[in-house]
């Protein structure tokens, strides 16, 4: 039988997520076909509990030829249960990485590559660092850490070692990329490769209303909207309950549209501190598979998030997968670059600037129309986003790394 390259695929989040679907099963769906997986994933306990979704996601695991091994994620009190984590990520690490036929252990996000980094010095195992974000600076940026205290220090003396020895660093981000050759000059910027957030584009509609023909005056109400986490203290939720009431102040029908597994009383409570009334929200939680309905429903997504030049919001190419336009702003790796590029939307330079957000709000609406006409929120997502082009660029890594293998190998091992 032809030799078929194994990859140790070690996730933080959970596949039972929307965001483990989209940006984890959607690629090693696509790779699966030349690399066979073992994927140890970190699941909520909430989504273990839902045996039927379990049921279904390890028989599609297992006809794609991958060997998923959940583990249950722990959350409180914060640091223990990251401590625990990550000796659970240890042992899994190293059972699985000293087998023979493991040739590379590919890491998403920081936990899984400190676990690599550390078994890699029994197993010799090479790893991938697929950072997802610039986490040490973004714990500062959401309050949680301060860049003066010794674990910062700490997390920025591991993240050099582990960008030392990872044979390949993936950055969402051009932005990302830049800030980490500028402060760790000796690592070469070859060993850098920039991979955005990128969907399934396949899985989202363009409603008749998102489509070339929409019009804004057919709309009604209009739903401003948003989903994902929004009480991690990286999401600016103020500023997007102040841009919605600057947009009800040019169009009264408009509603919000709150998509998100966070507390739903904890939103509304911040929604009513800004000032927005409860009866204009719609708040639901949703399955990977119910989001691409939730999406299409929406007229704007809107994404205010703290700096974070490492990242690259999930929300935005499923966004302009359902044609919808957008709104975000600076500082959030090429997120103002690539609304301008393609021309989809409105940027903010300053979230809190109440003239600001006003003008940029009856903007929006003025352009609405003339977006919609140019059919550019689609064509970005189909041009920049798909989950094929990234998919693409993760095998040229692999191939890199291992080599071409023959398809029948990892085809003859599927069910």
């Amino acid at each position: 039988m032809p030799d078929c390259k194994r990859v140790l695929y070690l996730s933080y989040t959970g596949l039972l997520e929307p965001l483990g679907r989209s940006q984890v099963l959607s690629y090693l769906a696509r790779l699966s076909d030349e690399y066979r997986f073992i994927l140890v994933t970190f699941e909520k306990p909430d989504d273990l509990a839902d045996r039927d979704a379990m049921v279904a996601l390890r028989a599609e695991c297992a006809a794609l030829g991958i060997d998923w091994r959940p583990q249950r994620y722990h959350h409180r009190p914060r640091l223990p249960a990251t401590l625990w984590d990550l000796l659970v990520l240890l042992w899994q690490t190293l059972r699985h990485s000293l087998r023979r036929d493991v040739r590379l252990v590919h890491c998403r996000s920081y936990i899984p590559a400190i676990a690599a980094w550390l078994c890699g010095k029994v197993t010799r195992k090479p790893f991938v660092f697929d950072m997802r974000a610039l986490w040490p600076e973004e714990m500062v940026t959401a309050g949680r850490l301060k860049t003066t205290s010794f674990v910062f220090s700490a997390l920025k003396w591991v993240e050099r070692r582990l960008l030392r020895n990872a044979v390949t660093v993936v950055s969402l981000t051009e932005a990302g990329v830049q800030h980490l050759v500028t402060a760790y000059p000796e690592i070469p910027r070859e060993r850098f490769r920039v991979i955005t957030t990128c969907v399934d584009v396949d899985r989202f509609h363009v409603p008749e209303k998102n489509a070339a023909s929409g019009r804004l005056a057919d709309r009604s109400p209009f739903v401003v909207g948003t989903m994902g986490t929004l009480l991690s203290g990286w999401f600016y939720l103020d500023a997007f309950f102040r841009f919605f009431l600057a947009v009800k102040a040019a169009r009264p029908d408009a509603v919000l549209s709150i998509v998100t597994r966070d507390d739903h009383e904890e939103v509304l409570s911040r929604a009513s501190e800004s000032g927005v009334n409860e009866k204009d929200i719609r708040i639901a939680s949703a399955s990977a598979d119910d989001m691409p309905d939730y999406l299409a429903a929406m007229d704007v997504g809107v994404m205010f998030f703290a700096e974070k030049p490492g990242s690259a919001p999930t929300r935005l190419g499923e966004f302009l997968s359902a044609g919808v336009p957008v709104v975000g702003n600076t500082g959030i790796g090429d997120l103002g670059d690539l609304i301008r590029h393609y021309d989809v939307g409105t940027v903010i330079e300053n979230p809190f600037d109440e003239k600001e957000l006003g003008e940029k709000a009856r903007s929006l609406l003025e352009e609405y129309d003339h977006i919609l006409q140019r059919g550019s929120c689609r064509a970005a997502a189909e041009t920049y986003f798909t989950v094929e082009a990234g998919a693409a660029r993760y095998r040229e890594i692999y191939r890199d790394l291992l080599g071409n293998c023959p398809s029948s190998a990892c085809q003859t091992g599927r069910t």
